[in-house]
């Protein structure tokens, strides 16, 4: 499955460096939630539940007036509208980041790697990899 970078959602190292504000969580199951919500915000386009775990700077990267376009176009490659399942893979360090690797098996049994950076627990970078 080839799968195009829609600017505006799939947002990363321009927006890590900005302080969290949430309670302290596992960070694999604050990954998993949020990457969840996530998910689901692009299947039925909700730009407040797509950014509600972001940081500001995250926030400030994806544009509200086009994300409902975008999670259209994400959700017509990867049908997010029908069952899935999203399961934690592994993490992987770069530099002071930490980006929490899932793998989603769609309806059809094609799967998807996506990654969610956290910081100070917010989401700092959401990728479709």
């Amino acid at each position: 499955m080839k799968i195009s970078v829609y600017a505006g959602l799939m947002v990363a190292a321009a927006t890590l460096g900005m302080p969290g504000a949430r309670a302290a969580t596992s960070g694999t199951a604050l990954a998993t939630k949020d990457m969840t919500q996530m998910l689901a915000a692009i299947a039925h386009p909700d730009y407040a539940k797509f950014v509600a775990p972001a940081s500001p700077a995250f926030k400030a990267s994806v544009d509200s007036t086009k994300f409902a376009a975008q999670a259209q176009a994400i959700d017509s490659k990867i049908p997010l509208g029908q069952p899935y399942t999203v399961k934690f893979v592994t993490t992987q360090k770069v530099g002071a980041y930490l980006t929490y690797i899932f793998e989603v098996t769609l309806h059809d049994g094609d799967q998807v790697l996506t990654g969610l950076t956290l910081e100070k627990g917010e989401v700092a970078g959401f990728h479709l990899l």
